[in-house]
């Protein structure tokens, strides 16, 4: 508690301890100790989650879905677990399984350069082409670091881009895109705005970021991901993949083709780079969550551009400064890549976090459940 109480006349502070101590005994004998109930995550609030998550699934063609909803001082959360991760042998979906997170990657990769804006390696004011003079960006002098982060670059987004994503069929979605090919995409097409005029959601933006990581450093992204965020952060399950496969345990990946789900786990996803391409679990993205809200890793004048909100263009929702969505009191961000969907939510006002995954991104089944979940919780006013 925070108020104090001020006693002026107590000569015998051990006898007032014994008073007290008897006093809660014979109240704690008689009534039992009674601990406050939850404030958020009572029966009724579980009961309707729960029932959430059972409507998203009857619409879905999602083979399983898993939810965490956490509420800080509440005890370790709930846990909902619906579905299957594999068709082929019909296991449960586990809640400690792993799944590739998709745009969720773009979080990271934007702390990770505002760590690098702090220790003064980065200047988020400065274009683009200031950093890479011997590459002809669209608009590089106009783009800023800031509006990288932020989707007002005007840039071409690469996964638009027919070539490559045939490329990526007639290789049965298993050729292997270096970054410097993702970026030649990006480096032969116009901008298709005004650098800083208004918000297109790109991941070319993200991909030039994750070039600029590694030219400030002079390291890998992973590794600069390593030594800034994962182990100051205690986060030992997410992993920048080096090849086309998960670790154990993890959740089938699935879409659907001719009313049929195919298995599309291992999709090779280095198309993804800084922009989608990190494989995470639960534990871990309930600290990353956490992070997201109280920025921690970040100075106080990095906190500040982390939530630099712009508008974007879906009603009620607004981008940060650096790779943030909010909406309301909440911050966090969707994740979509080849079998899987998934959100991440973090309510900065009542400390409760929200993350939901499907292992499949037909149709973006977590998108309605997570509005669904966000109303029950914080419901709209």
């Amino acid at each position: 508690m925070n108020d104090k109480v001020k006693f002026r006349k107590f000569t015998n502070l051990f006898g007032l301890l014994i008073i007290c101590l008897s006093t809660f005994f014979v109240i704690s004998c008689k009534y039992g100790i009674i601990e406050p109930d939850s404030s958020i995550l009572t029966p009724d609030v579980i009961e309707k989650l729960q029932a959430a998550v059972d409507k998203a699934m009857m619409k879905t063609q999602a083979p399983g879905l898993m939810a965490y909803i956490g509420v800080e001082g509440e005890g370790e959360g709930l846990s909902i677990t619906r579905g299957v991760s594999n068709l082929m042998t019909s296991e449960p979906i586990n809640i400690n399984n792993y799944w590739r997170i998709g745009s969720i990657t773009k979080t990271i990769t934007a702390e990770a350069v505002l760590i690098l804006a702090d220790e003064g390696k980065i200047d988020v004011n400065k274009p683009i082409s200031f950093y890479f003079p011997e590459y002809k960006i669209p608009g590089g002098d106009k783009i800023t670091i800031r509006m990288l982060g932020n989707m007002t670059s005007g840039l071409y987004d690469y996964t638009t881009n027919m070539d490559w994503y045939t490329s990526y069929i007639n290789s049965n979605h298993q050729k292997v895109f270096t970054p410097e090919e993702l970026l030649a995409i990006i480096l032969n097409n116009p901008v298709q705005y005004e650098p800083g005029t208004r918000y297109y959601y790109n991941n070319s933006n993200f991909i030039l970021l994750g070039f600029l990581i590694k030219k400030v450093t002079g390291k890998e992204i992973i590794d600069v991901f390593n030594e800034k965020i994962f182990q100051p952060l205690g986060m030992n399950n997410t992993f920048w993949p080096n090849t086309r496969y998960l670790p154990y345990p993890y959740s089938h990946g699935y879409s659907l083709d001719n009313n049929s789900l195919t298995d599309v786990t291992n999709w090779n996803p280095s198309w993804g780079d800084a922009a989608g391409i990190l494989i995470s679990n639960i534990s871990d993205l309930k600290i990353w969550a956490k992070e997201l809200g109280e920025r921690k890793l970040l100075s106080e004048k990095m906190k500040s551009e982390r939530y630099a909100w712009v508008d974007s263009d879906a009603p009620g929702l607004k981008y940060s400064g650096f790779g943030l969505e909010k909406i309301m009191d909440w911050v966090g961000h969707p994740g979509a890549i080849f079998g899987y969907n998934s959100q991440l939510w973090y309510n900065t006002v009542k400390k409760i976090t929200v993350i939901v995954t499907t292992n499949s991104m037909d149709g973006y089944p977590t998108e309605a459940v997570i509005g669904e979940i966000i109303n029950i919780l914080t419901p709209f006013k």
